[in-house]
């Protein structure tokens, strides 16, 4: 996978700077998930690559931002990732159910809003 500059210089940002002091993994079940700390993940980004369900499983909350006495964004690093996905046309077969969902929420089959429309 080819990721942008600009999403390799977030991780290595991250990576470089990031203290592993954890606060941003207490309330983030993503994180406890996913890795033992955010900068050996991005470490392990830069070296050789995540699976692409990693930066899809983030809520993009940005919990971890206002936790982080550094104040790194680590959700828009995720997000640039998902954004480099999507451009190298990788479509995650673990999603489908979502776009599914999205189509199906805006249908007037499945919508019962009231639209004040006359009778």
């Amino acid at each position: 996978m080819d990721y942008s500059k600009e999403t390799i210089k977030m991780a290595q940002y991250i990576a470089e700077t990031c203290t592993s002091c954890k606060r941003c993994m207490k309330d983030c079940l993503f994180l406890q998930q996913y890795c033992e700390d955010p900068q050996r993940l991005f470490q392990r980004f830069l070296e050789e690559d995540l699976e692409p369900i990693i930066p899809y499983s983030c809520m993009l909350c940005g919990h971890c931002t206002v936790v982080c006495p550094l104040k790194l964004k680590l959700d828009d690093a995720f997000l640039s990732m998902r954004q480099d996905l999507i451009k190298e046309g990788l479509p995650l077969r673990q999603l489908r159910g979502v776009e599914m969902h999205q189509k199906l929420s805006t249908s007037k089959l499945f919508t019962a809003v009231n639209r004040g429309e006359a009778k």
